[in-house]
């Protein structure tokens, strides 16, 4: 357990909520670690705690992969009203904005835990929400693991595989995974969990349209260098994370794509694990969410993966910007690499 402390201090603010109906919101689309931790909290909630009822809701359109793990969970979003809940529960989400049409709830006047492993929660909600964060995770289902251990709770296989694929998807495929996650994935495998088996049933292959979306932003694609290290930028109306990812891939340290949505202009970051280790620049937190503040949105996300909405500016101004304060944070000269 990575945290004692942090997680004996959930379960007392959990074990408060007995009796009571609550409602489990996570962030916009969900992804696998929201979805899976939601999950299994809502099993531990009803069975440990003795909620009358676990509501569970998904702000906006859940996306495509969202849906697909959904469906393998037969874990359903509740028709109830959310008025009737008691409390909310804010599960993987950084900040109020990610809660979209359903961040009324913070001014609600009920009780509003927020669970989170960013970085960037604990000042994002302003006091409106009672924040328990731990940067010392990996992911929210590493979170609802430690928790269940604590407690006692027998986990279903089901259970564990929803954990799995969070604790798999948020450490990008085991990549930046460190020891104490692989520990917990053993222990994962121990409750009945088949890896393999559960990740083909979620893994898509990549369609022609994300696959031209990558091309074109290699294609854009801008250089810059800062000493040893690296960094791509380059502009995409869409499959931005995708493509962000797929830098890094190409040999980038740290890749930054930015594409106009119907919200504004949406923009992707990812770093190589040895860029943020040696520089200790986490993307999420000095990044992504100084660029959504400073051009009138919100951003947030891990070391080294991050994404920001901005409500206001130009890709190709907020691209500048992004270069702009890597420099900074660097405090080292970075030049644009010419063909």
């Amino acid at each position: 357990m990575r945290d004692p402390g942090f997680i004996r201090g959930i379960a007392e603010r959990l074990r408060g909520l007995s009796g009571s109906v609550a409602a489990i919101l996570i962030h916009s689309g969900g992804d696998p670690d929201s979805i899976g931790s939601a999950y299994v909290l809502s099993g531990i909630l009803s069975r440990e705690f003795g909620l009358r009822r676990v509501l569970f809701r998904i702000p906006s359109e859940v996306s495509t992969h969202s849906a697909l793990l959904l469906e393998e969970l037969r874990f359903a979003e509740s028709g109830e009203d959310l008025e009737e809940a008691h409390y909310f529960i804010v599960l993987d989400c950084g900040s109020p904005e990610q809660l979209d049409g359903l961040a009324w709830v913070l001014d609600s006047g009920r009780p509003v835990v927020v669970i989170d492993h960013h970085s960037t929660s604990p000042e994002s909600f302003g006091g409106k929400a009672e924040v328990h964060a731990s940067e010392e995770y990996q992911s929210v289902c590493e979170i609802v693991l430690d928790l269940a251990e604590y407690l006692g709770y027998g986990l279903s296989a089901r259970e564990a595989e929803a954990l799995f694929l969070g604790i798999y998807y948020d450490t990008v495929r085991l990549s930046v995974a460190d020891s104490e996650t692989f520990k917990k994935v053993c222990r994962l495998v121990g409750y009945g969990v088949d890896p393999r088996d559960v990740i083909q049933k979620l893994e898509t292959g990549m369609d022609p349209s994300e696959r031209i979306a990558r091309l074109k932003a290699a294609a854009r694609l801008r250089i810059y260098r800062a000493g040893n290290w690296l960094i791509a930028a380059s502009k995409l109306s869409s499959f931005q994370s995708s493509a962000a990812r797929g830098l890094t891939g190409l040999g980038a340290h740290l890749s930054i794509v930015a594409g106009e949505s119907g919200e504004g202009v949406v923009v992707s970051l990812r770093a190589t694990r040895d860029f943020v280790e040696a520089t200790g620049i986490n993307v999420g937190r000095d990044i992504a969410a100084r660029i959504g503040a400073e051009f009138e949105g919100h951003g947030g996300g891990h070391s080294s993966a991050a994404r920001a909405l901005c409500a206001k500016g130009e890709p190709e101004e907020i691209l500048n910007r992004c270069v702009e304060l890597v420099r900074e944070l660097l405090g080292a000269p970075v030049s644009e690499l010419k063909p």
